[in-house]
């Protein structure tokens, strides 16, 4: 009975999370009056009508759930402009509880910026909220729900502005709004990143990245693992949602009608998902890039780009001759893509993207950094051993579909080079970008006079190297006699692979060798077909002195070894062997690639102010911050207008950022200098330091936050105010208050297991620094045990307690040796947990009679789907168990406990 008085104590809490599903207060549901979409559109005013409702929609196409729509359509209606038009726009709130909207990336007074409670108030059910506003600029934007979770269930559309004056010619403009779905209420995907059981592994599960211990020695990945155990690092993922759909203008598959060939396109790519990066990448040939957040930069050609959240990007496309183009946005942890097809005839796929080895953080963090790459701060990393991170990745990654034919590179797997003599180099400097000539082969006194050296293009880094792209294919040379010391006066670096510091050629004959360097490579990438590299395949190398050169510049770690070849006195005169890519490389884009078309430089007489913010966060607890503080704890970063202000921001985290400020265009400071170019949304890799400046030239309290929603709802933003503003009058009734609760929401979670020796329950209520927590088990007959607990948070492992308990049952007494019985209800407890590497619990407790236990808890992860729990405390209890998930939220339980004996059923989680 007592077991059951307790389990009802709890209940309350259980309504008080069901009350905060709804996230806003309600009313009865309005009636309908819906005016036209598009109201007016003379004399430069554009009238618009936005209506907002509850809906079901069957998106996955495997069942109909609850959604939100504008205007009875996901995604909303795309919104047409001309830059110098005066937007008013009415949103109205059909549902019973409160919404908003966010006009992303426009430059607008601070009470249309569309933030509920900070900058506009929320459009209260059954109400309606104009917004007007100058248009200042032109460009790709879009729009979407500020308040809550809403924007994950349908409420994101685009908008376009067309410039006064057109710079681009094209027979067809076409809009790609890009997003995420998940049949999930997404309340319920934030509760499942939040808790602390099997169900938080499902969608790595669901999308074949389980961390268990059979993929990791399958992937060797085990040591890795272990190392990050003992640091309480958890498994890595690329993203965090397991997603039922990937959406391509709220479709799997997009194509654009009445096409003929040779037409010019502007593809206006949004990215409106959640919390998806997507890969853009095509299918005939590369991709050329003219605007970047809604202003036009300087063209580039890629043929892959890693798209962060909320960015927009616009491409000249041309419809190729009877074929059909394939443009394809593949999600970043390739779980699924989705396509635009241009064009009519035979389909011209986009090549498939290989599945990220999860299993070797080096490899992931070197993929993850490819917007920034060369600029990760290993040293941020803690213990992590970075010496054999090498740009090139394992070789056992999961199936996926073809790689990109010929990118097979330097296969020297049938080298012989038993008798090089190939001692390490010294002084290399840790992982960072090479100069020209500071790692590879230094060929300074080299005579190319007479080399075919066709350039390629810089390629991705650490990606697995597609079929043929590993440099030099030298399978049938002969290194048996080479000698090959290695390069002396290096700067400091990991320890190569013995053996190959680097082949001094000085008098190898390469008259005849043919070479075709890559110009401005990114270590292993993936290459274009025909982009091996040097095919030495019958050069005869048997009496190579190959000594690396000396006093190289600073370079990225290679592999033990691997330093490069000193070919300073090399003839290269009459080269025709080393075929170094007879057609263009693969061009992966990052950051440093955009350049604006007129200089972005400030004022120089300005003051700067200089904000350093570091991205912080725990995945194990699901909570995001900044400066190791959530948006609730976290004062606003003041400013003053006049200023230019400089936010160094330090990615200490292993996920992707995407930053936005509110209001603002800032520089991203990159290689270009006086034309580094303008951006509202930048992504952040991890483990890596950027640096952006405005010019402060507004007023009042500006969002900056993380555009992964989740990330943003855990925590990750802060305010921006401009110092001596006051908050406008009309929102008096909309206390601030009200957004810093949202990373303070309440989370409820637990299990039911019905077994045949024994019933146990958990419940858990969480939020970021509190936690109330109950836990019972009973063994149908004279024993049961029960404790419920509220603690506190002290940084992330950290847990003092106090609480009740309830026992029925013998224990081992520690202090005098014996089996004691004992029988005691609402017995008061305190105590303290903390986690201990590998994440095992550790808890220490005291009762008001002086009974002290140490326990001890942890989990293990076998297979997939079979989990290990285990527990044992010094009354000598323990419980070893057994769990196969059938499905998120129910398993197969079984195994033994000390007091209850074997037996096996079935857990229930909720």
């Amino acid at each position: 009975m007592k077991l059951i008085t307790i389990l009802l104590s709890i209940m309350p809490l259980v309504g008080v999370f069901a009350q905060h599903q709804h996230g806003g207060a309600e009313s009865s549901k309005p009636a309908l009056a819906k005016k036209p979409f598009l109201a007016s559109s003379k004399g430069g005013r554009i009238e618009y009508h936005l209506y907002v409702n509850d809906t079901t929609a069957n998106i996955s196409g495997k069942r109909k759930v609850s959604a939100l729509a504008m205007n009875g359509q996901i995604p909303a209606p795309t919104l047409n402009f001309t830059e110098g038009d005066t937007a008013v726009i009415h949103v109205h709130n059909l549902m019973r509880h409160e919404t908003s909207i966010h006009w992303h990336g426009l430059l607008l007074p601070n009470k249309e910026d569309g933030v509920p409670y900070l900058t506009t108030a929320p459009v209260e059910p059954g109400g309606q909220y104009t917004f007007t506003f100058p248009l200042i600029q032109s460009g790709t934007f879009w729009y979407h729900s500020h308040t809550m979770l809403q924007e994950q269930s349908g409420l994101y559309g685009s908008i376009v502005i067309q410039p006064r004056k057109k710079t681009y010619e094209v027979e067809r403009e076409f809009v790609l709004l890009l997003s995420d779905w998940t049949d999930e209420n997404p309340r319920r995907v934030l509760n499942a990143l939040k808790r602390n059981d099997p169900a938080s592994e499902w969608y790595s599960i669901k999308k074949g990245y389980a961390q268990s211990l059979d993929k990791l020695i399958q992937h060797k990945g085990l040591g890795n693992r272990l190392k990050n155990g003992w640091k309480r690092m958890p498994p890595m993922d690329l993203s965090d949602v397991y997603y039922a759909a990937f959406l391509a203008n709220g479709k799997r598959k997009e194509s654009i009608p009445g096409l003929k060939p040779g037409d010019k396109v502007r593809l206006r790519v949004i990215n409106g998902s959640a919390s998806t990066y997507f890969y853009l990448h095509g299918g005939a040939g590369k991709l050329e890039l003219i605007s970047a957040d809604g202003i036009d930069v300087k063209p580039i050609k890629v043929d892959r780009l890693l798209m962060g959240i909320a960015e927009t990007y616009d491409f000249l496309l041309t419809v190729p001759k009877d074929k059909t183009m394939e443009f394809r946005a593949t999600a970043q942890d390739v779980s699924g893509f989705a396509s635009l097809y241009l064009g009519k005839g035979d389909t011209l796929s986009a090549a498939p993207i290989p599945r990220p080895n999860v299993w070797n953080m080096d490899e992931m963090m070197m993929s993850m950094a490819v917007n920034f790459p060369n600029r990760m701060n290993h040293s941020a990393m803690g213990e992590t051993d970075h010496s054999k991170m090498n740009m090139e990745p394992s070789k056992k990654k999961e199936p996926t579909g073809k790689p990109e034919k010929g990118h097979e590179g330097m296969d020297m797997n049938k080298m012989d080079h038993s008798k090089m003599n190939m001692e390490p180099s010294q002084k290399k400097e840790p992982a960072t970008k090479p100069e020209k000539g500071g790692d590879g082969m230094d060929m300074s006194k080299m005579d190319h006079s007479k080399m075919n050296m066709e350039p390629s293009q810089k390629k991705e880094p650490a990606t697995k190297p597609e079929k043929g792209g590993d440099g030099m294919d030298m399978n049938k040379m002969d290194h048996s006699k080479m000698n090959m010391e290695p390069s002396q006066k290096k700067e400091p670096a990991t320890k190569p692979e013995k053996g190959h510091e680097g082949m001094d050629m000085s008098k190898m004959d390469h008259s005849k060798m043919n070479m075709e360097p890559s110009q401005k490579k990114e270590p292993a990438a993936k290459p274009e077909k025909k982009d091996e590299g040097m095919d030495m395949n019958k050069m005869d190398h048997s009496k190579m002195n190959m000594q690396p050169s000396q006093k190289k510049e600073p370079a990225a770690k290679p592999e033990k070894g691997q330093e490069g070849m000193d070919m300073s006195k090399m003839d290269h005169s009459n080269m025709k062997g080393m075929d170094m890519g007879k057609a263009d490389s693969l061009t992966i884009f990052n950051y440093d690639l955009l350049s604006a078309q007129q200089k972005t430089t400030f004022d120089s007489s300005k003051p700067v102010r200089t904000v350093h913010l570091k991205l912080t966060g725990s995945m194990y607890r699901y909570v995001w911050s900044i400066n190791n503080k959530v948006l609730s704890q976290a004062d606003k970063i003041g400013i003053k207008k006049g200023e230019v202000v400089r936010f160094e921001l330090e990615n200490t985290t292993m996920m992707n950022h995407p930053m936005h400020l509110h209001g603002h265009y800032f520089r991203v400071l990159n290689k270009n200098g006086d034309f580094s170019p303008l951006k509202h949304t930048l992504d952040v890799p991890p483990m890596t330091s950027i640096t952006i400046e405005f010019d402060a030239t507004e007023e009042k309290d500006w969002f900056f936050h993380c555009h992964i929603l989740y990330h943003m709802m855990s925590g990750m933003a802060r305010i921006v105010e401009y110092q001596g503003s006051t908050r406008d009058t009309s929102l008096a009734r909309y206390p601030l208050n009200k957004l810093l609760k949202e990373d303070k929401m309440w989370f409820f979670y637990g299990s039911i297991a019905a077994k045949s020796h024994m019933a146990e329950a958990r419940a858990n209520f969480i939020n970021k620094s509190n936690a109330i927590r109950f836990e019972g088990n009973y063994n149908y007959g004279s024993q049961y045990e029960a404790n419920i607990s509220y603690e506190r948070y002290i940084g992330d492992w950290l847990r003092p307690y106090i609480g009740f308990g309830a026992v029925k049952q013998r224990y081992y007494n520690i202090f005098n040796g014996e089996q004691t019985f004992a029988q005691d209800f609402d017995l008061p407890v305190i105590g303290v947990r903390y986690t201990l590497p590998f994440f095992i619990d550790a808890d220490l407790r005291v009762n008001s009679k002086g009974r002290v236990r140490f326990a001890l808890e942890g989990e293990e992860w076998l297979l997939p789907k079979l989990f290990f729990n285990w527990r044992i405390n010094t009354d000598r209890e323990y419980h070893l168990d057994l769990e196969y998930m059938l499905g998120k939220y129910i398993s197969l339980s079984g195994g033994y406990d000390s007091r209850y004996k074997l037996g096996g059923g079935l857990l229930l989680r909720f």
